[in-house]
């Protein structure tokens, strides 16, 4: 448990920011693995978080959920503290309730799908909407079909998941997700367990995604994808935010050396 810590009231600018994160960071026992992190995603923005393998990106988007708690700092989703609760000027640990309040306005979507093996596609996304939002099976299944129907898979509704592609099972998670009307959508690198054939009926969904106006924070390897679809680019390194900036500038004329190195290895790995 952090130690408590006075906190100031959420500013004009944090009011107005879908996620809003001040000075996170996190600990796993001695290792520090984020480092005063300051985040901010507007409304129908799309980040793109980027960085070699161990640098803190999934710890990042683990913490703006509170899937993982962050040891200091504070996250705010829509205006509203994650996780903490101010009682006499000093932070506190709030309930669970609570949590799921806050976080309600988040949909994840993770890199192993994490889909029930013994539901079918429709299932899994209709789950939440009956046990959660109280629908009827009827409206939850009308509502998954739609779901399903947004990313393109209507047509396999009744099928189970070993019968899926990896590409498919991914974008019945992503259903899942947008089943439950998220005002912002966190994607830990959806596309690293798929087969290299598969990447691009995910992405196109997640494109599409940020044509409709979707808030989106995407941890992602996919360095042309980011350049494509990412008002905002953010290059992590060591638990730190080392740079970020819209792609044209990132991609094009990076300012740390690291980030030239970084992009300069991708380069390499990815000449035919």
């Amino acid at each position: 448990m952090p130690m408590a810590q006075k906190l100031s009231p959420p500013s004009f600018t944090r009011q107005k920011a879908m996620v809003e994160a001040q000075g996170i960071s996190k600990q796993f026992g001695n290792l520090e693995v984020l480092t005063t992190i300051d985040f901010r995603l507007d409304s129908s923005e799309v980040v793109c978080v980027i960085g070699p393998s161990g640098s803190g990106k999934s710890t990042l988007l683990r913490c703006l959920a509170f899937l993982e708690p962050y040891d200091h700092g504070s996250v705010y989703i829509d205006g509203q503290l994650l996780g903490y609760e101010d009682r006499g000027g000093k932070r506190v640990r709030t309930s669970e309730k609570r949590v799921d309040q806050v976080r309600a306005s988040v949909g994840m979507v993770f890199q192993h799908f994490n889909l029930w093996p013994h539901r079918t596609a429709l299932e899994n996304v209709t789950e939440a909407l009956r046990l959660v939002n109280g629908l009827s099976r009827r409206d939850a299944d009308v509502e998954g079909t739609a779901m399903l129907e947004q990313v393109g898979l209507a047509d396999h509704a009744g099928h189970f998941p070993e019968s899926l592609s990896g590409g498919q099972k991914q974008r019945v998670a992503i259903a899942r997700a947008l089943a439950m009307k998220p005002k912002v959508m966190l994607f830990d690198e959806p596309t690293s367990a798929l087969d290299p054939e598969l990447v691009g009926e995910v992405l196109d969904v997640v494109k599409k995604l940020a044509a409709d106006g979707m808030t989106m924070v995407i941890v992602t390897h996919e360095m042309g994808f980011a350049a494509k679809v990412a008002d905002r680019v953010i290059f992590m390194d060591q638990g730190r935010v080392v740079e970020s900036g819209p792609p044209n500038t990132l991609f094009r004329q990076p300012k740390s050396e690291r980030l030239q190195q970084f992009l300069n290895t991708w380069r390499e790995r990815h000449i035919d």
